[in-house]
């Protein structure tokens, strides 16, 4: 046996001591490393850890803010519910197909879909269903109560109700399951109608139960704000009820539109597209007809068709769709005629029936002979013949001039969604004497004469061309 020198006996301990130095600074080092990054640069990391193990956190939904009309009526507000939990590890072992065969009766659910929810004995947590009433809530806080059922839970909740019903649909909109606005005014002013949920905080166990009640911490919920609209609900009444007796009586396929503003400040009194939907039950399709279509389909083609149904009957007209003027802009003309001094309400003209432009003849609508008439009298009667030479007076440039100062080359910026974005019109560098592309028809009827692009083809009097 070799016996080691002094010399390299010394060598020796001293290498192991370097070796024991440097795994000590080694583990020592990663050590305060790991500190370092535990408290100075993720503090919060197992502070959350242990925070998520031994509590256990139920959010209290914030009521949703109402929205009233100008004249106080409750317009949308929102309505306590119920939604239907459960830990299924919480829940003894007999019990499952007990209370699967029970909570299916009750919430009108399917069984087996509920069986296979509650037999997943890990699981901590499942829907059962939402936004049950009083009743349904009642009934199973008693069976469970009964049967001393640990782990189905029964959590307040919030949905949106319209009291009003079918009423004001196309410009209220509606919300989705989560409460969040899907259309209308729920959508524009989703934010502000939108509260702050609260929290309830309970302590758990080791295993991961629920301790008693004193426990919990409680966060209060905080509503949203309420909204109050320009919409006078009588008038909305009155002018729903006139749009759906015309739709009617005409059998007007592409619904009607009706708006009332108040002259002096611009405000909508009243707005509606008919027929309109109930903002409770959006996505039920209004026309029957349509309905009816829908159903015979299957698969793809039944979820597109209904899709498409239900998008249509949502879209507000009267924001959302070009409007063909006719007659209605010889309002425009006579402003723009005043203001630029070029008539008077005392000027007068003459109205033969009919009158001759650049060789092509227009006549006064359904055939009026007016005769002498004066600026005001023949804005009265809606002459065609006297606003096609308050037009010539006017002169292209000025009339383009002020169907911009109106603001008609923009859109208004309501403050609901989907309003179209363009205007179509003629500039003066395109306007002649007389458009000739396809029949000359009555001024009052041109919303059945398409030009170019879609756009009515005639005429000067209404100041379109």
């Amino acid at each position: 046996m070799r016996h080691l020198t002094p010399e390299q006996n010394r060598l020796m301990r001293r290498r192991a001591r370097v070796l024991a130095g440097g795994m000590a600074v080694l583990c020592f080092g990663g050590l305060l490393v790991r500190l370092f990054v535990l408290q100075l640069l993720d503090p919060g990391g197992y502070a959350a850890r242990a925070a998520d193990q031994q509590l256990r956190g139920a959010t209290l939904p914030a009521a949703r803010g109402e929205i009233f009309s100008a004249d106080g009526t409750l317009l949308a507000a929102s309505e306590t519910c119920w939604t239907i939990r459960a830990a299924p590890r919480e829940l003894e072992d007999a019990l499952v197909e007990p209370a699967a065969r029970a909570l299916s009766e009750i919430l009108e659910i399917d069984y087996q879909e509920t069986l296979e929810k509650l037999s997943q004995r890990s699981s901590n947590d499942c829907l059962l269903r939402r936004r049950v009433d009083q009743e349904m809530a009642d009934a199973v806080r008693s069976w469970c109560t009964e049967h001393n059922a640990q782990g189905i839970q029964i959590r307040q909740d919030t949905k949106r109700v319209y009291p009003q019903g079918d009423f004001l649909g196309g410009i209220l909109g509606f919300t989705d399951v989560d409460n969040a606005g899907l259309w209308g005014l729920e959508l524009e002013y989703n934010e502000e109608l939108t509260g702050q949920n609260g929290e309830i905080l309970t302590a758990k166990n080791a295993w991961g139960y629920d301790l008693p009640t004193h426990y919990q911490t409680l966060v209060e919920a905080i509503p949203g704000n309420t909204l109050t609209l320009t919409i006078d609900a009588n008038i909305q009444h009155w002018l729903e009820s006139a749009m759906d007796a015309a739709v009617r009586e005409h059998n007007v396929a592409q619904r009607g539109v009706g708006i009332v503003m108040d002259v002096q400040t611009g405000a909508i009194l009243a707005m509606t597209s008919q027929p309109d939907y109930d903002p409770n039950t959006p996505r039920q399709i209004i026309n029957e007809e349509i309905r009816a279509q829908v159903d015979a389909l299957t698969g793809e083609a039944r979820s597109a068709a209904l899709q498409e149904a239900q998008q249509t009957q949502w879209r507000n007209k009267a924001i959302s769709d070009l409007y063909e003027p006719g007659s209605v802009f010889k309002l425009v003309t006579a402003a723009a005629a005043l203001d630029t001094g070029v008539c008077t309400p005392q000027d007068t003209f003459a109205c033969a029936g009919k009158i001759n432009v650049a060789g092509t003849w227009f006549r006064c609508a359904n055939g009026h002979i007016h005769g002498l008439e004066t600026f005001a009298q023949g804005l009265a009667v809606s002459c065609n013949p006297c606003f096609i030479q308050i037009g010539a007076r006017l002169g292209k440039e000025n009339f383009c001039q002020y169907f911009e100062d109106f603001g008609l080359r923009e859109a208004t910026g309501i403050d609901l969604p989907g309003e179209i974005k363009r205007s179509e019109y003629y500039t003066a560098d395109r306007m002649e004497p007389v458009l000739h592309f396809g029949p000359r028809i009555s001024c009052d009827n041109t919303k059945k004469q398409t030009g170019r692009r879609g756009v009515p083809s005639v005429l000067v009097c209404c100041g379109e061309r």
